[in-house]
């Protein structure tokens, strides 16, 4: 809701965003097909591609292992939530396969950040993606805020196989949730269907 009140675009960006993904990902998987017919939603069928949650398991914590019951990675594992055990400078989330890239057969589109702890210890964020690097945001003005987000102007499709790495400073030893908003399209439902924080 206060999303929506303080930030009304939000909606039109993140349409425009999946509009985009589902073509991409309509060109990349099904190129026979139209988005229309190759879209499934959340009920996809066996010759269609379909959409759930950026889910933790796509990515490494801040240790490099992936986010997911199996690898032990989040705190608890398969969640958002982290242990940072040093100070300063260092990798936040990164994509969990060979070379910190997403897994083959997802594609992201990133519409923002949540931190919902009552404590916020990052100060400064960037990321880069294999093609681009992005210039680093202050976000110390989040501190004053109980659980806040950030919500771009305009949201990041990132593609299978593509590496991503979010950087940030700490400014604290201790637990953080950093949740990554928007949605994941997947092509192979059965790599979904695992119990919840199982690997991909």
């Amino acid at each position: 809701d206060s999303i929506q009140k303080e930030y009304p675009d939000f909606q039109r960006a993140f349409a425009d965003l999946e509009t985009k993904a589902i073509r991409s990902c309509t060109d990349k998987w099904f190129p026979k097909l139209t988005p229309e017919q190759a879209f499934g939603a959340l009920t996809p069928n066996s010759d269609q591609f379909g959409r759930t949650t950026i889910l933790p398991a796509l990515f490494d914590d801040n240790t490099g292992t992936p986010m997911d019951t199996t690898h032990g990675g989040g705190s608890p594992a398969g969640t958002w939530r982290q242990k940072f055990t040093t100070k300063g400078h260092q990798m936040i989330l990164q994509g969990n396969r060979t070379g910190e890239v997403l897994p083959e057969d997802f594609y992201v589109s990133w519409i923002g950040l949540a931190f919902p702890n009552k404590q916020m210890n990052i100060s400064e964020i960037r990321w880069q993606t294999s093609d681009r690097k992005y210039v680093r945001l202050n976000i110390e003005e989040l501190m004053s805020y109980n659980k806040p987000a950030i919500i771009f102007e305009e949201g990041f499709l990132l593609k299978e196989e593509q590496a991503f790495h979010l950087y940030g400073h700490v400014e604290e030893e201790d637990y953080q949730r950093i949740v990554m908003l928007g949605a994941a399209y997947y092509r192979v439902i059965d790599k979904v269907l695992g119990a919840p924080g199982s690997a991909i």
